[in-house]
């Protein structure tokens, strides 16, 4: 549902002061559902104090029990394995009385673990834990809590943003998020650290909205100078994500990178993806976008000429290798020799840019201000 007010927006998106507005008004669901496990063919998980196991379509008690050390979930041909019980179901939930007493493998969680036995006849793991929880299991792993507290409020606000934006493009799902790289990355209990809790606490229902509706909060590590326009890589077209001119990342450790990458392994890397690709004889760049980013490359090679978005290059040789798709190639003797600027996407917040911010005492309402022009903060009741 759109926000009712929204004839105040334009002075909200100038101001950026945080203002109340009704849930009621935006979808807020009560628990996040994050996969914490993921097509494995065994989990291990320990539960300290009394819990109980239900059905998670109607809620149905299958069992109840006590502290319980190491015991082994495996999916069965017409259920799931727990311990020396078969459920003939392919979906349970494990509720503790008290919290945190979930144990999977060496992690602690709060809040319930669901169990499911997917298609491929591997498990997943989701845990069902409220926001604030969540949260605190993500800003440690986000950003370093040594930073300036200004930066790590100003994450605060845009992985609650995030985490709402996922929750309402996936509320038909058994899950929101994932727990790694491709939507936050989330550790559990043990990935809190005091900085880090205070600014979810001090910042605690703030959120960014355009228009009255959750904000698409993207962010990266670094930009290289100017962030990229959201229409660029997603289906998306938003005014607060159009990209921004950034001189704060410029002191970065990934504002410059380079590797040199041999032939065979980008050609398996894209015979993997379905590419026909054979003795690379060359690569070479298509056009740019404004924000110097490429959008296709060229590959010759023995099969012949193959064209590729930057964006499925990178993400096919791997974000860690190609860090960002605003580099420059040369090719000689079976290896390619990238030199890029910036690392991640380049959509919304560059991190490092937030952090030089903070550290020239900007508050966060100046560096959200900066990544997502035309946004309002809004503290949700």
């Amino acid at each position: 549902m759109r926000f009712k007010l929204a004839i105040f927006l334009p002075i909200l998106s100038i101001l950026l002061i945080p203002v109340n507005i009704s849930a009621a008004t935006i979808h807020i669901p009560d628990k996040i559902r994050v996969v914490v496990s993921d097509e494995t063919d065994e989990l291990n998980l320990s539960i300290r104090g009394k819990y109980r196991i239900t059905t998670i379509e109607t809620g149905e008690v299958l069992k109840r029990g006590k502290t319980f050390f190491n015991i082994k979930i495996t999916p069965a041909a017409n259920g799931i394995v727990f311990g020396k019980d078969l459920f003939k179901i392919y979906a349970i939930e494990i509720t503790p009385e008290r919290e945190p007493s979930i144990y999977l493998g060496k992690r602690l969680y709060r809040g319930s673990l669901q169990i499911v036995r997917t298609k491929k006849e591997s498990l997943r793991a989701i845990n069902v834990v409220n926001l604030k929880d969540y949260l605190k299991g993500v800003l440690y792993h986000e950003v370093s809590h040594r930073w300036p507290m200004e930066a790590i409020k100003a994450q605060a606000i845009v992985s609650r943003t995030f985490a709402l934006y996922k929750a309402q493009q996936n509320k038909n799902n058994y899950y929101y998020l994932t727990s790694d790289i491709s939507s936050q990355v989330y550790g559990g209990v043990y990935a809190g650290r005091y900085r880090t809790n205070k600014a979810v606490e001090a910042t605690e229902d703030e959120v960014l909205l355009y228009r009255g509706e959750i904000l698409p909060a993207f962010f990266h590590a670094t930009c290289g100078g100017t962030t990229e326009d959201v229409s660029r890589l997603w289906k998306l077209s938003l005014k607060p994500l159009k990209g921004i001119t950034c001189p704060y990342c410029k002191n970065s450790p990934h504002f410059y990178w380079k590797k040199d990458v041999e032939f065979a392994y980008i050609e398996e890397r894209l015979k993997d993806a379905g590419y026909d690709v054979r003795s690379i004889t060359s690569i070479k760049i298509g056009k740019r976008d404004p924000s110097s980013r490429i959008i296709r490359l060229e590959i010759r090679s023995a099969s012949g000429v193959t064209l590729i978005t930057a964006k499925d290059f990178r993400q096919i040789l791997g974000s860690r290798l190609i860090r960002s798709t605003n580099f420059k190639v040369n090719v000689r003797e079976e290896k390619a020799f990238f030199e890029g600027k910036g690392w991640g996407h380049g959509v919304g917040m560059c991190q490092w840019g937030a952090f030089t911010m903070a550290k020239k005492r900007k508050k966060a309402e100046d560096i959200l201000r900066l990544y997502y022009p035309g946004a309002s903060i809004t503290k949700l009741k």
